[in-house]
């Protein structure tokens, strides 16, 4: 548990009675917190959730000693004993700064300098839809079933993570763009670089995002019952009854699946976000896909500078690391590979995966002379001046540029340019800098060579990614003006995760407790796999590119942002799109209201007729930074 150190709670004053009515700028979802108005709803939460975690604890250790023969539910009295205390202690450490001062919370009365307003966020969440909640259940707990056990778990999964992010939300910034009014002049600079959009209402989109959610519902809980048992084959052949159990049965769907995701197990979670890569999903995903003319797979070879673990600590011991270091070590081999070499995959090589989409057939430079006379014979003149570089999301764990085709096959054949999707390596079995090396690799590779191997001279290079890959496209950015080279032409960050620093409390990370894609426990289990402990997330700009330094982002290209308000990742776009203002940038956003994380692969079969939209709107956005 992490605690809040009281000598970092400076006082000042404040008007309660003159600002009891603000309105705050927070991503509008479906939670509907309460907590807009009034601090002195601040200590009614406090005092409230005080005696609810005590009445929890009390009722908690009653199980353990009125059923200490049934070993499951003392267990589980036991575990929620542990998360409540721990959840006690925070919210009575708060209670004691402020009596310990002898400040109250009442009107015309100055009070600590905690952010009271993303405090009460948190506390009112906890009130209102989890102590009751579980106060409910407990009370229930000897007679409870299998589904309402799971309940109660889902209940405890939440408690656990509001608990966690308590002391973030405690001492977040007093000027942070969700920390004041709509009417503050932060929101008032940013308005006229701001485009909220309206796909359709709000009960409309939400039907279609629930119908998605099903989908992605029915993945875990077919998962989780395939993972009860032990042997691969076995645990196919679970599974495939499992999808045919839970489709004919929602409810216990939901129940199941909730309950897997309340308590996830890595292995196991990954392999659901991996579904479309795998049997009889991945073999029939090409039927949705729009038809390319040009899709081939090149494996580029490791010629720069490594961005490696070795690398990135020597920058942080030497305070460099958010620095611009001039530093990109350029490597010239005398034998290049062939294009031959380059179309063979071969994995001792270590070489980095590349798809290449094109609505033309690109013309390979060949080496042999009967090549060279084959080459003869192909029609094709065109050179190509502008590329895209597109890099996948899936959490830095799962997907592939295989998978996203849904959406850049429709880019490269409206567009008319080729698109280089990257498949970087991946967490856990490769976590940071590992995939952004990949992408770096990548970079470099096609800047200084590709135009040896195709009818390409990259003069226009626009960079492309959604959700892990907006952070990686950020993130090579960064990587891009640090070590002096070429910078992209352009941008465009689709639902980035921008900060991963998973103490930093952000109001949008309360969406994840309910959301079904993005839930917070797997978020969690990203960061986890991704980041290892001798890496810093709140120094290093390349895990969290929102952290970069003035001299950095001034030198940033053209930046376009894409992000839904049902988005737990929605509210850093807005503090790197708020920075790169101040620095008098080229940076725009679109604010889709209502739209939720991923969204852009949702403009599919059977999934969100409002998320077409977005995809034609980030092809117009890439055309207009290509020019």
């Amino acid at each position: 548990m992490q605690f809040i150190k009281q000598d970092s709670l400076d006082l000042y004053d404040f008007d309660l009675e003159q600002n009891s009515e603000i309105s705050f700028m927070y991503a509008e979802h479906h939670l509907n917190l309460q907590s807009r108005i009034g601090v002195d709803k601040f200590y009614q939460n406090l005092q409230s959730s005080i005696t609810m975690l005590n009445q929890i604890l009390g009722l908690a250790q009653n199980i353990i000693t009125n059923y200490s023969n049934q070993e499951n539910l003392c267990n589980k009295a036991i575990h929620l004993i542990s998360i409540a205390s721990d959840g006690l202690m925070q919210v009575e450490q708060i209670f004691s700064l402020i009596e310990q001062k002898e400040i109250r919370i009442d009107y015309k009365q100055s009070f600590q300098k905690i952010n009271s307003y993303t405090t009460n966020m948190v506390l009112d969440y906890l009130n209102n839809f989890i102590l009751n909640n579980i106060l409910e259940q407990i009370n229930q707990l000897s007679s409870l079933d299998k589904q309402q056990t799971r309940k109660l778990s889902i209940y405890c999964s939440k408690l656990q993570s509001c608990i966690e992010i308590l002391p973030g939300a405690l001492v977040m910034n007093q000027d942070d763009l969700f920390s004041v009014s709509e009417q503050h002049q932060f929101w008032q600079q940013l308005k006229n670089f701001i485009q909220k959009k309206y796909l359709a209402d709000h009960k409309q989109i939400k039907q279609s995002y629930d119908r998605v959610c099903e989908g992605i519902l029915l993945a875990n809980a077919m998962i989780s019952k395939g993972s009860e048992y032990q042997g691969e084959i076995k645990q196919k052949f679970m599974q495939g009854l499992g999808f045919l159990f839970y489709a004919l049965n929602k409810q216990k769907m939901k129940s199941r699946a909730n309950h897997f995701l309340a308590e996830p197990k890595k292995e196991y979670v990954f392999q659901t976000w991996n579904l479309t890569e795998q049997g009889l999903i991945k073999m029939l995903l090409p039927a949705i896909f729009p038809s390319i003319q040009f899709n081939q797979k090149i494996y580029i070879p490791r010629y720069f500078r490594s961005i490696s673990s070795e690398y990135i600590l020597k920058q942080y011991k030497k305070s460099t690391i958010n620095k611009i270091n001039n530093d990109c070590g350029l490597y010239y081999p005398e034998n290049k590979i062939t294009l031959d070499d380059l179309l063979m995959k071969n994995q001792r090589l270590e070489r980095v995966q590349v798809r290449i989409l094109c609505y033309e057939t690109l013309k390979c430079k060949r080496q042999s002379l009967f090549q060279q006379i084959i080459g003869q014979f192909q029609k094709n003149d065109t050179i190509f001046d502008k590329i895209i570089i597109h890099i996948h999301g899936g959490g830095f764990v799962a997907m592939s540029s295989r998978s996203h085709q849904t959406y850049t096959r429709k880019w490269a054949n409206t567009l008319k340019v080729p698109i280089f999707s990257i498949d970087y390596r991946m967490a856990p079995e490769h976590p940071y800098p590992a995939g952004l090396d990949d992408c770096w690799q990548v970079y470099m590779f096609i800047l200084t060579f590709i135009e040896k191997y195709y009818n390409i001279v990259p003069n226009k290079v626009v960079l492309v990614g959604d959700s892990a890959g907006g952070n990686l496209v950020a993130a090579l950015t960064i990587q891009a003006i640090k070590a002096g080279v070429r910078i992209p032409d352009g941008i465009l960050l689709a639902y980035p995760a921008l900060s991963l620093d998973i103490k930093q409390f952000t109001p949008s990370f309360l969406v994840s407790l309910d959301d079904s894609l993005l839930h917070h426990t797997v978020l969690k289990l990203c960061l986890n796999s991704y980041i290892k402990k001798e890496f810093n997330a709140i120094l290093d700009p390349m895990l969290s590119p929102s952290k970069a330094h003035d001299d950095i982002l001034k030198r940033f290209p053209k930046t376009r942002i894409q992000v839904g308000t049902y988005d737990p990742l929605h509210d850093e776009s807005f503090r790197l799109l708020q920075r790169l203002i101040k620095l008098n940038k080229d940076a725009r956003l679109i604010e889709y209201q209502s739209m939720p994380h991923g969204f852009l692969s949702f403009d599919v079969l059977n999934g969100m007729s409002e998320a077409k939209q977005t995809v034609i709107d980030a092809q117009n956005i890439l055309y207009e930074l290509l020019q």
